[in-house]
C-alpha cells in the first residue's frame, strides 16, 4: 500500500508514518519546508516532500502512485482561527479541494480526513456527542472543518471519491510538543517539568475528552482499511476529564506540582466536550485501549528524557 500523509511531520502524522513504515506500507511525506518528524523516524524508508501541501507544484510531486490519502495538514489551529478567517478558508477549505482536485477516484482508494470531534459540534445540549448531532461551530477552524467534511461528501457524488472522516477528540502522547498552546496534557507535563506555572483560561471546568496518540492511529489506519467507506467516526475516549482534573492527577498520581494562573475565559471554549464512540466500535472494531493515567505516565517519561538531553545538550 502508498499512503500519502499531509502535514506529516507533525505529532500525528508522525506517529502514522512510523505505524504504516511498520506494518510494510509505503509513505510520502509532505510538510513545509524545514519541518522535522516529531519522534524518530527512518527517513530512509519515505519519500519527503517540501512544501504547502495545496501548492499546484507540490500537487503534482505528491499526487500520483498512491493508494490512501491522510489529510491531517491544518495552517491554522481553534484558538487563533477567527483572527484568521481568510486565511483558514484559502489554505484549509480551498487548499483541501485543491487536493481533492488532484487525486484520481479510479486510483485513490480511500481518502482519510482528520476533522475535529470537538468544535464541529460546538454547544451541544448532551453528552457524549453522536455524529448524528447537528454541527454548531463557535470558531472557523470548526466551521472549515465541518465544510471539508460537506465536500467530500458532494466529491463521492460527482467523482467517485471513496472517503472516511475522523472526528477526533483531544489528543496527547510522546512527541507532542511541550509547552505548546495546543494540547492540555502535554503543556501541563512541560511547565511543570521546566519550573514554570500552569496557565488554564477560564475557572479549570472545561471538560474535553483526551485520547493517546497510539489509540488514535489504530482508529485512523482502521478508517482507511476497513470495507466500510463515506463514513464519519467520532475517535475519542467516550470519557471526560476537566482541566482541574488533569492537574489532580499530575498531583496526586505522579507527585508532581505546580503553581495554577488562571486567566480569562475564551469565547471559542466550550464547556463540555465528550465524544460517542459506540459507532467506530461497531464498524471499525476499534476501541481505546490507553486510559487516561498510563498515558500521562508514558508522555511523562518522554518528556523527562527530553528535559534531560537538553540539559546536557546545554
Amino acid at each position: 500500500m502508498r499512503a500519502l500523509i499531509t502535514g506529516g511531520f507533525g505529532f500525528i502524522g508522525s506517529h502514522l508514518a512510523l505505524h504504516l513504515i511498520q506494518k510494510g506500507w509505503n509513505v510520502t511525506v509532505v510538510d513545509l519546508e524545514g519541518a522535522t518528524p516529531c519522534i524518530p523516524l527512518p527517513m530512509d524508508k519515505l519519500t519527503v516532500v517540501s512544501g504547502k501541501y495545496y501548492d499546484p507544484e507540490v500537487l503534482v510531486q505528491c499526487c500520483n502512485d498512491i493508494d490512501v490519502c491522510f489529510h491531517l495538514a491544518s495552517t491554522v489551529g481553534p484558538a487563533v482561527s477567527n483572527e484568521k478567517i481568510a486565511f483558514d478558508i484559502e489554505t484549509n477549505l480551498i487548499g483541501t479541494v485543491s487536493l481533492l482536485d488532484s487525486l484520481s477516484p479510479k486510483q485513490v482508494r480511500r481518502f482519510v480526513y482528520i476533522s475535529s470531534g470537538g468544535t464541529v459540534y460546538g454547544n451541544v445540549q448532551a453528552v457524549p456527542i453522536a455524529e448524528s448531532q447537528p454541527g454548531s461551530p463557535t470558531c472557523s477552524y470548526g466551521i472549515v472543518k465541518k465544510a471539508v467534511e460537506d465536500y467530500l461528501h458532494l466529491y463521492s457524488k460527482i467523482k467517485g471519491i471513496r472517503y472516511n472522516v475522523v472526528r477526533l477528540a483531544n489528543p496527547y502522547g510522546i512527541g507532542q510538543r511541550l509547552n505548546y498552546n495546543q494540547g492540555a496534557i502535554a503543556n501541563f507535563i512541560g511547565k511543570i517539568i521546566n519550573n514554570v506555572p500552569i496557565e488554564i483560561w477560564g475557572d479549570g471546568s472545561v471538560v474535553r475528552d483526551y485520547i493517546y496518540i497510539d489509540d488514535v492511529v489504530r482508529a485512523v489506519i482502521a478508517t482507511a482499511e476497513s470495507s466500510v467507506e463515506n463514513e464519519i467516526f467520532n475517535i475519542g475516549s467516550g470519557s471526560g476529564l476537566s482541566l482541574n482534573g488533569i492537574v489532580t492527577i499530575l498531583r496526586q498520581d505522579f507527585g508532581l506540582s505546580s503553581e495554577v494562573k488562571y486567566l480569562g475565559s475564551r469565547n471559542v471554549d466550550v464547556p463540555v466536550n465528550i465524544l460517542d464512540i459506540g459507532k467506530a466500535r461497531e464498524k471499525l472494531g476499534w476501541h481505546p485501549q490507553i486510559d487516561i493515567k498510563a498515558g500521562i505516565e508514558a508522555t511523562l517519561a518522554w518528556a523527562r528524557e527530553q528535559r534531560a538531553c537538553q540539559a546536557i545538550c546545554c
